[in-house]
């Protein structure tokens, strides 16, 4: 099969985001089982590999638009679909395409489907009315985003996700019976030369945090519990990875990584924060072994690759409990949970951990054996293939892809 698939940026060496995650691991299966795999982008960074296609990038200031005056002129959520669907035809009329894949957001996948050249199989990594919070969410530009993707979304056909939850959630909110819909976990493999955890070779008390510093990813709450764990612990040390977003507060305001963590600790309770940014997942890799834990705080996730990663090397994990977190880890088997915005129950869980190394070993041995299991990419492909199958069986059947 001809697949096309769909990616915010590329490579994933130099683009730490979990689509380009997931679209990685996935290509190289699919690559593997001899298949011919083209990847559009509207971000590549470096040389262009064979099959790899940028696309115009999005310009920020279409982003910043109200999108319902958009939507008043074109039937698609954004125009900047409409430039995807055009590169990608350019490819289909060369070497014809059998199936493309692509995320949710902004609804672009409506252009393609619209053009009705191939099926098109829409992967829900997070819609904006679950990844919109407060503010963002109440803004003119997010409810219209929400509103965007709720119309796309009413012209698929196929519709997977890699969390039960974020599944459901979508077909009840805009009230959807596709044809083809799956629960289809993300694929994962750890890289060549990856180290695993060990309790033995971990730095006592250290802490790691991997994600984007925004009110999604719960990095705010991070910086809270590690003030209240320096007065429990004196010792113990914080390094944050990620990228710095900012975080929206009260009235709009948005407030960054510096600003944030001037106003809520001390100097000397700096001196135990090591901020670096975003790294490469071989920096992040070598971090995890050398923390003691590493914390997910996020406050809503479909499935997380931050997770994932760090079970997958062995890592004891500390997460939230909020929506595809609570599917992946098993409270005292797979990791420890505690309860979502709750940074009391953050420091407990963390104290419990860095008192029991035995314990984290242990977690971290099941947690590791259970993703080597579950999000295996051969396994993760074969169900891949097998909805490409049925929606390309549709889509030939009927000679049609969205409803009428």
């Amino acid at each position: 099969m001809h697949i096309a698939l769909y990616s915010p940026a590329w490579p994933l060496q130099t683009n730490q985001n979990g689509i380009v995650t997931y679209v990685h691991w996935l290509r190289l299966e699919l690559l593997k089982r001899g298949h011919r795999v083209s990847v559009f982008s509207a971000s590549v960074t470096g040389d262009s590999e064979r099959g790899i296609y940028p696309v115009s990038a999005v310009p920020h200031t279409r982003l910043s638009l109200s999108w319902r005056r958009l939507l008043g002129k074109k039937p698609f959520p954004l125009s900047w679909g409409e430039d995807l669907a055009r590169e990608v035809a350019k490819v289909h009329a060369r070497d014809p395409i059998d199936v493309l894949e692509m995320e949710e957001s902004f609804g672009w996948f409506q252009a393609l489907i619209l053009r009705r050249q191939f099926p098109v199989v829409v992967k829900l990594h997070g819609p904006a009315f679950l990844t919109l919070l407060d503010d963002d969410r109440e803004s003119e530009a997010g409810k219209e985003r929400i509103l965007a993707e709720g119309i796309a979304f009413k012209h698929v056909v196929s519709l997977t996700a890699p969390s039960r939850c974020t599944l459901a959630a979508t077909l009840a909110r805009y009230d959807l019976a596709p044809a083809c819909q799956a629960h289809i976990v993300n694929p994962l493999k750890l890289a060549p030369g990856a180290q695993l955890w060990s309790a033995s070779s971990a730095r006592r008390n250290s802490l790691l945090f991997v994600g984007r510093f925004d009110k999604l990813k719960g990095g705010d709450q991070v910086l809270v519990a590690f003030k209240k764990l320096l007065k429990l612990r004196p010792d113990v040390r914080l390094v944050f990875v990620g990228p710095d977003n900012g975080l929206t507060i009260q009235g709009g305001r948005r407030v960054h990584f510096s600003e944030f963590a001037n106003a809520l600790l001390t100097d000397s309770e700096q001196n135990r924060l090591e901020y670096l940014g975003a790294q490469t997942p071989d920096v992040v890799q070598r971090l995890r072994v050398e923390a003691s834990l590493t914390i997910v705080a996020s406050r809503w996730e479909s499935q997380g690759y931050t997770a994932l990663e760090a079970m997958l090397q062995g890592c004891p994990v500390v997460s939230s409990d909020t929506s595809g977190l609570s599917e992946s880890i098993v409270h005292g088997q797979t990791g420890l949970l505690f309860k979502v915005e709750d940074v009391d129950d953050m420091v407990v869980k963390i104290c419990l951990l860095l008192d029991d190394p035995a314990l984290g070993e242990r977690l971290g041995r099941s947690a590791r054996e259970y993703v080597l299991r579950a999000h295996a990419p051969a396994q993760v492909v074969d169900q891949t293939l097998e909805v490409y199958r049925s929606v390309t069986g549709i889509f030939r059947g009927t000679g049609a892809l969205a409803p009428v």
